[in-house]
């Protein structure tokens, strides 16, 4: 790790030290969400419900192949700054070969049972007769070069363990930047719907990673991608897969949950799963962009832990949740003042807005609170702490979501759907209030008495002591 961010980890002002690591996270989020919208816009700009549907039903595949980037994605970062803390820059490097190779390999592996699974996979996801054709198209397209997307979360992830967030932006930036630019191309001017959308998005992570790479293979970075580093460990799978594997298992059952709602919304008629399709667009944006500045939070909280200042993790705790919540309280105008034009963008569907703004407003109760679950997450999985962490990733979903879905949809229809993520994030946070506040109160007593995990021996990654 380079002196300057050494210096901004161990000496910056905890305001100054956040910002610096979370506005290039965010940006790169914002980025990320842009390769998302651009796609739903520009179908919407067909006017065709059936292919704005078709987009909506393939959303949890996609979510699918992100959530194997994101196992070594979220894991291998927290091991890997604890590491490079400790100065144990061998186990920094294998890890990082570790991450890539692995995400390569399941990536693989989970692509061929998708095709061989292909049919049923389309039918689970809720098509009907309309939309089972271009939905098809675009799964295929996005499947086949799947490996691409696992290693654009993967890259950049490890860059920004190190510090390097400008780098990771950048390779993000070209990504999105080719998606803006082609899908129109794809999409209108070639006529290819759907198809159209899927290539525009798959060249666009091809020429990211390949930015990636030629950071990695051109030695501007500590770690490794190179085979020779590729030493798996039980020490290196445990530590990666406590921290990813449950904000990956998260993001798998988030996508059950939308295959459960696409189901449940099509007896209701397309119009809804187009509806909710682009009205979860936003809802999206916010959860991310949330995501985005708090994970800047996190190497910083990771890194002052491993090094026993938990008075200046604790400042960045407090910093974290109260500067996060004004950023919630500015998401929250799109909700309550700019949803109707909001869905205006991808449709004039007077029956597809209606559903959407429904929505919209139904979300907004939960959107001020968005931070205080994201911070508390993050400090569990700063500290090691994959249990709890994975607690609130799974709270949303599974233990809340899921079961308010069928809950309020017998009770109130579509209106309990549609008010069904609502209550469940107002469930997940306090629940995270509830176990969080007891390792606020540990790390608080700790920092009274001014104990330090210095001692430890440079080979030795202080975990989960909190």
């Amino acid at each position: 790790m380079e002196t300057k961010n050494l210096e901004l980890m161990e000496r910056a002002p905890v305001p100054k030290a956040i910002l610096t690591l979370s506005i290039p996270t965010l940006l790169s989020t914002i980025v990320s969400l842009l390769y998302n919208l651009t796609d739903t816009y520009f179908i919407g700009l067909l006017d065709d419900p059936i292919q704005l549907g078709a987009i909506s039903l393939a959303f949890p595949v996609f979510m699918v192949i992100q959530a194997i980037g994101n196992v070594f994605g979220n894991g291998a970062p927290s091991y890997v700054s604890r590491c490079l803390r400790a100065g144990n820059l061998i186990e920094a490097r294998r890890t990082g070969a570790v991450a890539v190779y692995i995400s390569t390999a399941a990536t693989i592996i989970m692509t061929a049972l998708y095709f061989v699974f292909l049919e049923p996979i389309l039918k689970m996801l809720g098509t009907s007769p309309d939309t089972l054709g271009p939905t098809r198209k675009y799964v295929q397209i996005v499947l086949s070069f799947s490996v691409f997307m696992t290693l654009q979360a993967v890259l950049p992830a490890l860059l920004r363990s190190e510090g390097k967030v400008k780098e990771a932006v950048i390779g993000m930036v070209i990504g999105t930047g080719l998606n803006i630019v082609l899908d129109p191309v794809f999409i209108l001017v070639l006529g290819q719907g759907v198809a159209g959308a899927a290539w525009a998005t798959i060249i666009g992570n091809v020429f990211a990673v390949a930015y990636y790479l030629s950071i990695y293979l051109r030695g501007k970075t500590s770690l490794s991608v190179y085979p020779r580093d590729f030493k798996p460990s039980r020490r290196i799978l445990s530590e990666v897969l406590k921290i990813g594997l449950p904000s990956s298992i998260s993001q798998i059952i988030m996508s059950f949950s939308n295959i459960m709602m696409n189901n449940l919304a099509s007896g209701y008629g397309d119009y809804v799963i187009s509806a909710y399709g682009v009205a979860g667009k936003l809802t999206t944006m916010v959860f991310m962009i949330t995501i985005g500045y708090i994970s800047g939070y996190m190497p910083f909280a990771g890194y002052n832990y491993g090094a026993g200042r938990y008075k200046r993790m604790l400042s960045a705790m407090k910093f974290s949740l109260i500067s996060g919540t004004g950023v919630c309280l500015v998401l929250l105008i799109p909700f309550l003042w700019l949803a109707p034009g909001f869905l205006r963008l991808f449709t004039s569907d007077p029956q597809i807005i209606d559903v959407g703004v429904q929505f919209l407003r139904a979300y907004a109760w939960v959107v001020p609170f968005m931070a205080v679950q994201m911070t508390v997450m993050c400090t569990f999985q700063a500290v090691g702490d994959g249990v709890r962490s994975m607690l609130i990733n799974l709270g949303r979903q599974l233990l809340f979501y899921i079961p308010f879905l069928y809950l309020f949809n017998r009770l109130w229809g579509l209106t309990g759907l549609l008010y069904a993520q609502t209550g469940a994030d107002i469930c997940v946070t306090i629940l995270a209030v509830l176990i969080g506040l007891p390792l606020l109160h540990k790390l608080s007593k700790t920092s009274e008495k001014g104990e330090t995990l210095e001692s430890y021996p440079a080979d030795q990654v202080p975990i989960n002591n909190a």
